[in-house]
């Protein structure tokens, strides 16, 4: 496998978000979009809210990010952002939640980086900054790799819960003889 070096404006587009406050929302366990805010926790998530309309609706399968935290999370959904935050969506085709999630986890290596800058200079360092990518013969991204890639790291994380979830049970087991 080849690699090649990238800059992220090549690969992306950063646009901001329509921003509400959260006072202009019902919150609901069970409504359709989330509400993406700039914290760390829950997927930058802080609830489920109702449709409010499209004027402030950002569209998903894309990358948000909090400007306070600099977290990136893929949204899946379409969603409604609060304020600090952006929306980074792909210039390129075949993009899904394993594409975004091998971005994420090299995005989310950046943060401190990111932290480093003002809000208002995010988008300018972002799209300055180069990441290294696997390629084919043809030099075309190799995004084949990348979903592989992340199903087989997935696979291993389930392997190990389930590793542990095994001893767990058989420690218990052995508890209950003695």
């Amino acid at each position: 496998m080849q690699w090649k070096e990238f800059s992220c404006k090549e690969l992306f587009e950063v646009r901001s978000n329509p921003q509400l406050n959260k006072d202009s929302f019902v919150f609901k366990e069970n409504a359709p979009y989330p509400y993406f805010t700039r914290t760390c926790l829950n997927n930058g998530i802080a609830g489920y809210v109702e449709y409010l309309d499209e004027e402030h609706k950002i569209k998903g399968n894309a990358i948000a990010v909090g400007m306070l935290g600099m977290q990136f999370f893929y949204m899946q959904k379409d969603f409604y952002a609060g304020q600090f935050t952006k929306t980074i969506y792909p210039k390129f085709e075949h993009f899904n939640e394993k594409i975004a999630l091998f971005f994420i986890a090299w995005l989310n290596q950046q943060q401190k980086v990111f932290q480093g800058v003002l809000v208002r200079d995010f988008e300018k360092i972002f799209n300055e900054t180069k990441i290294t990518l696997p390629i084919h013969k043809n030099h075309q991204i190799a995004f084949d790799f990348m979903e592989s890639f992340i199903k087989a790291l997935q696979k291993e994380s389930l392997k190990q819960v389930d590793s542990y979830n095994q001893a767990k049970i058989k420690a218990h087991k052995e508890v209950l003889k003695a």
